[in-house]
This record gives C-alpha cells, structure tokens and sequence, in this order.
C-alpha cells in the first residue's frame, strides 16, 4: 500500500523477489479482461445508484457460521479511480457485499490534521451513514532511521497524539504504518528471526512505534492498534512485543505466491493463520491485506476469486482470526500492470463506468 518494494522469499534454492503491495507505480497497463462478471455502473457525477445484473456464480466467499468479518483496502485520499467515485458510492460497494471494513491509508500534516480533509469528511460521514468501519493506516513520516531511539519515539508519540487527538471519536482500531520492517531485513533472510535484521535500524523503529502507540492512547483511552508484517516477517513483530510496542493486534499481509511457497520446502508452513496463532497466542489476528498477484488476463478473475474463497475459507476456520481485508476495491489502471489489477472491481471507461469481478459477485452473501 505504500512505495514500491521488494519483498525477498529466500529458500534453499535460490531467491524469488516479489514486488510488494504499491500505491506509487505509474505505468499506463489496462490489460483486457476476459471473464463473465455482474456488471454494476456508475456516472460518479450525477449519480451514487448501483445497478446489479445477475450472471452465473462459481466458488462463494462467505463467513456465515463465523465471528469473521471482511474489509477492504482503497486509497481514497488521492488515487484517481477513488478520488472520482463519491464517497458514498464506495461505502454503498463495501456495504452491499457483506464487508464491514474499509482500511485507508492517511498522511497527515505537522499538527495531526489529515492531508486532505476536504476528502476524509465525505468519507467518514458515509461511512458512519453506511455502517462501514474505517480502519486508518497512518503513515509514518516523521520516522527517521539515522534518529536516536529517544529522538525517535518523542516523533512517534507526538504524531500518534496529535492525529489521536482530533480523529479519536471515528476510530477504535489504528494501523500503525506498513511494510516497515521491509526497510531492516538483511540480505537473503526470511524475517522469522531477530538476527534477520539491521538492529540499530529495528531499535529506531521499535522507538518510533511505541511512542505511536502510547501517543495514540494517551488521547484516546480506548484505542486499539496494530502492527503489520508479511511473508514470513513476524520476527519482526515479535521483536517489537520483546521490545515493549503494547500494541493489541498482529496485522499481516498474505498473497497469492506466498500461499502457494510456504508449505514446501524449506518452510513448511501449510497454515499461516495457525503459525500466527501459535506464535502470538493472546493476540487477535487480522489480515490486512490479501491478494492475488497478477499473471495473466485469460485466467486472472477466476484466479482471484479462487484465492479470495479459500483463503477466507481458512481464515473462517481459525477462530483467533477476526478480520480479512482484501486488497483493493477498485483497479488502478494508471498504475503497473500487476499493481493496476489488485481491484475487485474494474473500469470499463474510466473513471465514470466500473464492473465487479467474479470475486466481488461472490462476495455479496451474507
């Protein structure tokens, strides 16, 4: 969700790279698309409506029977496809295929005030209307690496306050950055242990974070936060919790290829929920982000939503699982090709008209 980077997958083998999750790729890629889908349009400005056709369905996403609750990411605070779709619209999207949750990325200003309030009011009004929860990931922009630790956490907890602060009677739950620990992995490590990372630059994010942390709830008494990881990074959070980060959920991110490599050889993780829980076992997990990676258009749809429905499957069946949000709502076609069809739902003209995915019609059950 943030800049682009690398995500390195080491194995007895060899290295597999893996481009991250990115908001920042510019690359002009709309590959065709090839599936059957339910149509739903839009003319963002004259109308919020959204009109269902019925199609044929394959492999339900569904969490009936379960205490788990589906979201999604969107970046509404600038990015084109969401900046020219209402506010209202999306809410309406989220709500009407049984998700509960909408996590958006914040940058703030020097007080605490969020960058772009003119597109957060609109927002939060629809969706406390909607009875959509948003989930602020806040950015860390003041976090500096070359910093002190004492410097670091003073910078982490007067951001954390001031945002807080003015923003605490929307927010229970608070994402505290993303893909921070991406930034201190060493060279050809997996992240499942402390020693695989730069120490003096983990000691500056810990600061960071527990100040974040402790800033946020000494403004908001009933806060809750989380740190996120992905791949098989949970060294990481298990350092931030040795290092004394008091935050109350593990949040990760989990994708396509990572599903596919971590039962084999050398890993031999067949359940990341069940890793997860049993390496943080007083902690709910949520997952923050999952997708699939893009590969081809002919089968890209039906991929998608075959990963979407199992893995949400078994999350369904780890009851320490609380939340799965999917990552993202709308493709971004201004962005590279794999980062342009994250979406679950697509542009068939830019930015007025869009479709859902097979994955977003089977998403709307109960």
């Amino acid at each position: 969700m943030l800049k682009r980077n690398q995500l390195k997958i080491a194995s007895l083998t060899g290295i597999a790279c893996l481009i991250l999750a990115s908001c920042s790729r510019k690359d002009d890629v709309q590959p065709l698309n090839t599936q059957s889908t339910t149509e739903t349009t839009t003319t963002p400005e004259t109308s919020d409506e959204v009109k269902t056709l019925d199609v044929s369905s394959t492999a339900k996403i569904t969490v009936s029977g379960s205490t788990l609750q589906l979201g999604v990411v969107g970046h509404p605070m600038g990015d084109a496809p969401y900046v020219q779709t209402p506010a209202t619209t999306q809410i309406k999207l989220i709500k009407g295929m049984g998700m509960t949750w909408y996590r958006v990325g914040f940058q703030t200003k020097s007080d605490g005030t969020i960058s772009v309030p003119w597109l957060f009011e609109p927002l939060q009004q629809a969706a406390q209307a909607g009875g959509v929860k948003l989930l602020p990931m806040l950015y860390t922009r003041t976090l500096d690496l070359s910093a002190s630790q004492s410097a670091s956490y003073k910078a982490g907890k007067t951001l954390g306050a001031n945002f807080a602060a003015k923003y605490g009677k929307y927010f229970t739950y608070y994402d505290l950055g993303n893909d921070l620990e991406l930034k201190l992995l060493l060279p050809n490590t997996t992240g499942t242990s402390q020693t695989h990372y730069d120490r003096a630059k983990f000691n500056v994010v810990a600061a960071y974070l527990k100040g974040m942390d402790e800033g946020i709830k000494s403004k908001d008494s009933d806060a809750k936060t989380m740190v996120s990881a992905g791949w098989l990074h949970y060294g990481f959070i298990r350092m931030l919790d040795w290092y004394g980060v008091k935050f109350d959920v593990v949040a990760y991110h989990w994708y396509s290829e990572m599903e596919a490599i971590a039962p084999n050889k050398p890993y031999y993780i067949p359940d990341i929920t069940k890793k997860l829980a049993s390496l943080f076992p007083d902690k709910p997990i949520w997952f923050t982000e999952i997708g699939l990676r893009y590969k081809k258009v002919s089968t890209h749809e039906a991929d998608q939503n075959a990963f979407i429905s199992k893995f949400v499957a078994k999350c369904k069946a780890n009851p320490q699982v609380k939340v799965v949000m999917v990552y993202e709502l709308f493709n971004e076609p201004d962005k590279s090709q794999l980062e342009a069809n994250y979406g679950i739902l697509k542009w068939t003209n830019p930015y007025t008209v869009f479709a859902k995915k097979m994955s977003a019609n089977n998403l709307t059950i109960n």
